[in-house]
């Protein structure tokens, strides 16, 4: 003889189950949320020039697969805001034009194992290339025909085949933020040795 399972018990059951999948469900990380990369904790640097102007003039090349436009933070975004924190203007004529030449990130497929090596083992399956070169440019300032500095920086980050999504944006982020970190004092370098006459 087959004993009845009581309906009560049945429900307890599902309900049991239904928690199980809920708490599953939280178990989710939650996308990640990344700060605005800002460098007012930096000094400022004044120019002798009465207005300060950035200028996009990137070019993308058609044999390379760019990814800016999926990126957290991307190095033209992080580049306006070091020109607006970074960057003073107080002169009475003259313009300090940020030209953005390159602010590139691009992605590779990189050449996995095969056979039993590929299948047990966790390689690097993608690397992202990120490329900045800007130059400052002073127009309009008296007695001076060409005035300029420049900084041209390169940084490589490669991720496992296995990576998920949300490690993956902060790779990218974190991409953005070392070439920023390489590009400051590059600039700041360049911007004393070649137009130290328009400091202030």
């Amino acid at each position: 003889m087959h004993k009845s399972f009581p309906v009560r018990h049945l429900t307890l059951a599902l309900g049991f189950i239904v928690c199980i999948v809920g708490l599953s469900a939280c178990a989710t990380p939650p996308p990640p949320q990344f700060p605005e990369l800002t460098y007012t904790h930096l000094p400022a640097i004044t120019l002798d020039v009465a207005k300060i102007e950035v200028v996009s003039a990137s070019k993308k090349s058609d044999a390379a697969l760019h990814i800016e436009s999926s990126m957290p933070v991307t190095p033209e975004q992080a580049l306006r805001n070091w020109a607006r924190d970074r960057l003073r203007a107080s002169g009475v004529s003259g313009v300090a034009k940020i030209i953005i030449e390159n602010a590139s990130v691009t992605e590779t497929e990189l050449t996995r194992s095969e056979g039993l090596k590929g299948v047990f083992t966790t390689e690097q399956s993608q690397r992202y290339d990120a490329g900045l070169k800007v130059s400052i440019r002073l127009e309009g300032v008296p007695r001076v025909s060409e005035a300029f500095a420049q900084a041209e920086i390169k940084r490589s980050q490669t991720v496992p085949e296995d990576v998920s999504v949300n490690v993956r944006e902060q790779a990218l982020f974190e991409l953005t933020e070392s070439v920023m970190t390489d590009f400051d004092p590059a600039m700041a370098d360049s911007i004393r040795k070649h137009l130290a006459d328009f400091i202030r």
